[in-house]
């Protein structure tokens, strides 16, 4: 058990300090969790969609089947294609269901689309000249790269992980404010037993380190605090999401990286407060003493 030279248990921040810093700890962790999960999502979905492009075909009657299968065929000679497959017409009525009604849909042209999945280190087609072989085969074929829609995308997610590890450090600064605060007025209340204890020879490092320790183990307490809260909360969010069944959002399932960010933070926060307590401590002697 640490022993200390100050009554600190009597010090109303031995009480409030670590509620404070839990809530702060709490909204960091939460923003970094999303964070990080964003960004894993933003890669898969870049390397997805990146290296793939879709051809939609108009709707055709059944003499075009030849055409269709030529367009296959000219799909499958670009160079790097891993993969050329054809949407079913069961799933493309699934997905303009929700767009259209059952009797609606018995009646409706469906367009013909194939999904082209190229290799991972492939170079991209000449998209412009493919969209004009194409076209000659069958008119109003169109070609969808998704370059553009993956670099808005892209960009969008960058700014987004930017606010988010700017709000993050916003509070972390917040937290080291409120601990070189917490010490002076500390400092202020037990300055008769740090008088003592210059009057019998301490040190002003000696002092230091004992509201060094106890901002310290304060910090830890309430980190600890806001990290399990952050997990737990974090856990409920995921949950709630896989409960929409929604392809298109991200997945927040708890993965190491999440426990691993929730194990390191408390630590860090300690450090802070280690450093930002011994440093305005010893500045505050230095001054009055």
């Amino acid at each position: 058990m640490t022993r200390y030279d100050i009554a600190f248990s009597s010090d109303d921040t031995h009480r409030f300090l670590p509620w404070l810093i839990a809530l702060m700890v709490a909204m960091a962790a939460l923003l970094l969790c999303f964070g990080a999960s964003i960004n894993g999502w933003v890669v898969d979905r870049h390397g997805a969609y990146s290296s793939n492009f879709t051809v939609e075909i108009p709707a055709q009657d059944e003499d075009s089947a030849p055409k269709i299968d030529k367009i296959r065929d000219s799909l499958q000679k670009i160079k790097g294609v891993a993969r050329v497959s054809q949407v079913s017409d069961e799933h493309m009525q699934e997905l303009l269901k929700p767009w259209f009604d059952g009797d609606m849909m018995k009646d409706l042209p469906v367009p013909a689309v194939f999904e082209v999945a190229m290799e991972p280190k492939a170079p991209a087609p000449n998209y412009p000249e493919l969209q004009k072989t194409l076209s000659d085969i069958i008119a109003g074929t169109q070609v969808d790269a998704r370059e553009r829609w993956v670099a808005s995308f892209t960009q969008f997610s960058s700014a987004l992980q930017s606010i988010v590890g700017g709000m993050a450090a916003v509070i972390a600064l917040a937290m080291a404010v409120t601990i070189a605060f917490s010490s002076r007025a500390s400092l202020h209340l037990h300055s008769q037993s740090v008088g003592l204890l210059h009057s019998i020879g301490a040190e002003d490092g000696y002092i230091a380190s004992q509201f060094q320790r106890e901002a310290f183990l304060l910090t830890l307490r309430g980190a600890l605090i806001g990290c399990i809260s952050a997990g737990a909360l974090y856990v409920a969010a995921g949950h709630y999401v896989a409960s929409l069944n929604v392809a298109s959002l991200p997945s927040l399932a708890m993965t190491p990286l999440h426990l691993a960010l929730l194990l390191v933070l408390p630590l860090l926060c300690g450090v802070v407060a280690w450093m930002t307590a011994y440093v305005t401590v010893r500045r505050q002697l230095q001054k009055v003493l």
